[in-house]
């Protein structure tokens, strides 16, 4: 048997040997061109198949592309929407807390018609702290309008738009309210001193000479004039001194507000005993006005005196 074997793999390798020298000698007596056409013959259609499969490759690769830019882009529009949403709860959130801290005001004062507002861009070239708000006429904010926090008297609108508005700090020297002392009822006219603006004060001057206004003392508005309501928070004395030049007393009153960095506050566009204008022995009179039917000439009519 294994003799068989032996003879059976020598007539194998003989040929073998054989066919191979056939087809060197058949390729030598022909050129290359015949085993270059055999080859090819033979490999044409591995390469015909891998040629198939590398465009379906191609065009899988290709849809999955075009699907994953469209998956991005829906990806990017949600989260784009997420974020406004956050915005907005953000928004929400921020008006809530303000419209609560301010519910006292109009909780306190029913007469008042106001809208809340936020301080929007301040003016590096006010050197009285002058800013802007996001509240203008279509809102109902009107040119004098006062404009306060839950901590007092901020000062007024001097410039309405139909958005925004501009108010003008009581640290301005434009700024001439009516005001009293609450303990002592000594009057005298609050506005502001280029000289204190800067540490965020401001004077009560007009005082008579025989006042007796003392360090601590509140001092509030009087009403007179109709731009301001009665009673709202000026702020506090916090020293008394004389003029240098005719020696007239006066008072420095350091506002409870910080006016150089407020960031939200009340505008009250309505009140009653708005554009009424009354000298302060005139107070007790029988004067009145139709709140509802407010009107910017109404508001125009403030005296020098009440600012």
């Amino acid at each position: 048997m294994k003799k068989s074997s032996h003879i059976n793999l020598t007539k194998v390798l003989g040929t073998t040997v054989v066919v191979l020298l056939v087809v060197a000698l058949f390729t030598a007596a022909m050129g290359d061109n015949i085993f270059a056409s055999a080859y090819n013959w033979v490999l044409s259609p591995f390469q015909q198949t891998a040629s198939e499969l590398t465009a379906e490759v191609d065009d899988s690769l290709g849809k999955s592309r075009e699907e994953l830019m469209e998956e991005n882009e829906q990806l990017r529009s949600e989260i784009n929407e997420l974020i406004s949403q956050v915005v907005d709860y953000d928004d929400i959130k921020k008006e809530n807390e303000v419209l609560r801290k301010y519910y006292g005001i109009k909780e306190d004062n029913p007469g008042y018609d106001i809208s809340v507002a936020t301080v929007i861009r301040r003016d590096p070239n006010d050197d009285f702290y002058g800013f802007t708000i996001d509240k203008g006429s279509r809102d109902d904010v009107s040119l004098n309008d006062p404009v306060i926090t839950d901590n007092g008297l901020v000062g007024w609108i001097s410039e309405v738009n139909v958005t925004t508005s501009r108010v003008t700090t009581l640290l301005s020297p434009e700024a001439k309210v009516g005001a009293i002392d609450k303990k002592t009822q000594d009057s005298g006219i609050a506005t502001g001193n280029i000289a204190h603006s800067d540490d965020g004060l401001l004077v009560l001057s007009v005082i008579s000479a025989d006042n007796t206004i003392k360090e601590g003392d509140i001092i509030l508005t009087t009403g007179v004039g109709g731009v301001y309501p009665a009673n709202l928070v000026i702020g506090r004395v916090t020293d008394m001194k004389f003029d240098r030049y005719d020696t007239t007393p006066y008072a420095v009153i350091k506002p409870y507000e910080d006016l150089k960095s407020v960031d939200d506050v009340v505008v009250i566009t309505s009140f009653e005993g708005q554009g009424v204008v009354q000298e302060a022995s005139d107070t007790d009179s029988d004067t009145s006005t139709d709140t509802d039917e407010k009107t910017d000439t109404d508001k125009t009519q403030a005296t020098d005196t009440d600012k």
